[in-house]
């Protein structure tokens, strides 16, 4: 009997995680993640300078390295079942290309020039740039950044290439065009060489280059040229069109097919940015806010066109189709979730694990490195709750939304001479929760509903308390599902569309997104705390609302 075999894979920060899926049953065949090495060593990063890039090696061999492991084992016979591969990545996280779409670190001369490399999306050095950009909009006869929220950010597109132009002038004028990292791998996997001929996605296009159909696709040329001189060699090499993720990007390479022995008509589907096939993971329905926490949040919303839902100001973005296909997507977030935590808990451990003359075994460093979140998480829990807690913003590397600006820092009121590490973890905790809490204000100011909050991602399935706290603040339900890998998974729903397995993507959704595995309930006891807390988190912020 044929199999009807599918892979998904999500680019994720640090890492790509694959899965090999029987889309007729839903069953996971077989599960991979591979690291990015370069990245894992903090090459070509500059972290006081919020300067994050990746090598596209990195990506290359983690492809390698995954599809080795997925089809370990599997029979030649089997491996020609595999009907389409879907993919996702981070975003905005552009990269400058040459005429035959190679990324410049991967040709001589660039090999170890960060800017010649893809600018992660928590890349934070265009600032200015997205400054210039937003003042320039606001005095066009056009307003570009009406669908993006108001506020062109310098973590998208523009901000980035504009960045890049401008510091190095090597890399300017060596670049034919630049891509996102969401269209470049569906690129490298089909083994395209036409700049042309890439299928531009709508979600990153939508959400992080100011592309509407309304005004006839990306901002017009007069717009980039009139923002920088530099944007004349690149202004016909850009595009028009764009694609959602249930479409063909083109068949696999035939370096693949020799390599692992895909067949040859293997598809490749258009790609998207993780959290929007994260939220079609998760089964996204509409008015239900599917929080992707990691590192950031990513938090996605779809609303049906019919509905006609205003614009909303201050968001990442709303787009026809970058979610589901028809339905309107939004997308908000905050910069930095887990990215807090982990902050904290490198500042308290580093001084104890290099301090000098203290022989630590290596297994009471792990146990240290290990063991901190659940000796903290049980100190912040025993402390009880007041409306003269501590407070911590949730800004570390600036704000996302609601209202980007990336100026903003972190801050702190309420420190005593009795503050404990305990306390500390649980204003960061509350602060990451007041900050969702802001970005559901803000859609709600503008009558849009917010009927269910679904939390996936890494940290809702192996932190309880941070669940708990988000559920107590936002004074609803948190429904957690039961997979770790909804990004991956809504990569395997495209794919199946792509292939024509399933032709609805409800259908799909029902057959393969993950499930509600356990749902936190709002303790009401603590909401009239919590909603003073909130009032004092948002002085602190002085976020209007």
């Amino acid at each position: 009997m044929e199999e009807k075999l599918v892979i998904g894979m999500d680019f994720g920060t640090d890492s790509v995680r694959g899965l090999l899926v029987n889309a007729v049953t839903g069953t996971v065949v077989a599960t991979s993640v591979a690291y990015f090495e370069r990245w894992q060593r903090g090459m070509y990063c500059d972290v006081v300078n919020d300067q994050y890039r990746q090598h596209p090696l990195d990506y290359m061999e983690s492809i390698d390295r995954v599809f080795g492991e997925l089809l370990d084992g599997v029979p030649p016979e089997v491996i020609k079942q595999i009907k389409a591969i879907g993919t996702n990545t981070t975003g905005s996280t552009p990269v400058a290309i040459d005429a035959e779409c190679r990324p410049l670190a991967l040709c001589n001369g660039f090999e170890d020039n960060p800017n010649a490399m893809f600018v992660l999306w928590k890349d934070h050095t265009a600032i200015k740039e997205a400054d210039e950009i937003n003042r320039l909009a606001k005095r066009w006869s056009i307003d570009y950044t009406l669908f993006s929220g108001g506020i062109y950010s310098s973590e998208w597109f523009w901000s980035k290439v504009l960045h890049i132009n401008r510091t190095d002038g090597k890399v300017k004028s060596s670049a034919f065009t630049w891509v996102e990292q969401s269209d470049w791998i569906p690129t490298y996997l089909s083994g395209t060489t036409i700049p042309s001929q890439i299928k531009r996605n709508r979600c990153a296009a939508g959400h992080k280059a100011m592309w509407n159909e309304s005004h006839g696709g990306l901002p017009s040329a007069e717009f980039l040229c009139s923002l920088d001189s530099s944007f004349y060699n690149l202004i016909n090499r850009f595009y028009t069109d764009t694609y959602t993720s249930d479409q063909v990007f083109g068949k696999i390479s035939s370096d693949f097919v020799d390599r692992y022995g895909f067949d040859e008509d293997t598809l490749i589907t258009v790609g998207a940015i993780d959290a929007h096939h994260g939220a079609v993971g998760a089964g996204s329905e509409a008015y239900t806010l599917i929080k992707v926490i990691g590192t950031s949040t990513c938090d996605m919303l779809v609303v049906p066109m019919e509905s006609n839902p205003p614009l909303v100001e201050g968001i990442c973005g709303q787009v026809e189709g970058s979610i589901d296909p028809g339905m309107i997507g939004f997308e908000a977030g905050q910069s930095a979730f887990g990215d807090i935590y982990n902050w904290f808990k490198k500042m308290v451990l580093k001084p104890v694990l290099e301090m000098e003359g203290l022989d630590l075994s290596d297994q009471q460093r792990l146990t240290l490195e290990d063991g901190f979140f659940d000796y903290i998480t049980k100190a912040a829990e025993a402390i009880p709750l007041t409306e003269e807690d501590m407070l911590f913003t949730d800004y570390h590397n600036g704000r996302r939304t609601p209202d980007a600006d990336f100026t903003k820092t972190g801050m702190a009121s309420g420190f005593t001479l009795a503050t404990q590490a305990g306390h500390i973890f649980k204003a960061l905790v509350e602060g990451t929760a007041f900050g969702s809490k802001a970005i559901i204000d803000r859609f709600r100011s503008y009558n849009i509903p917010i009927k269910t909050v679904i939390a996936t991602g890494g940290i809702p399935n192996k932190a309880p308390y941070v669940v708990q706290v988000l559920a107590d603040v936002l004074g609803c339900e948190v429904q957690v599902v039961d997979s770790d890998q909804t990004c991956a998974l809504g990569s395997v729903i495209f794919a199946t569309l792509a292939s024509g397995i399933y032709e609805d993507i409800n259908q799909a959704k029902i057959k393969l997104a993950a499930r509600v595995s356990k749902t936190y309930y709002c303790n009401p006891d603590r909401l009239a705390t919590y909603e003073k807390l909130y009032q004092g988190y948002k002085e602190l912020t002085q976020l209007k609302l």
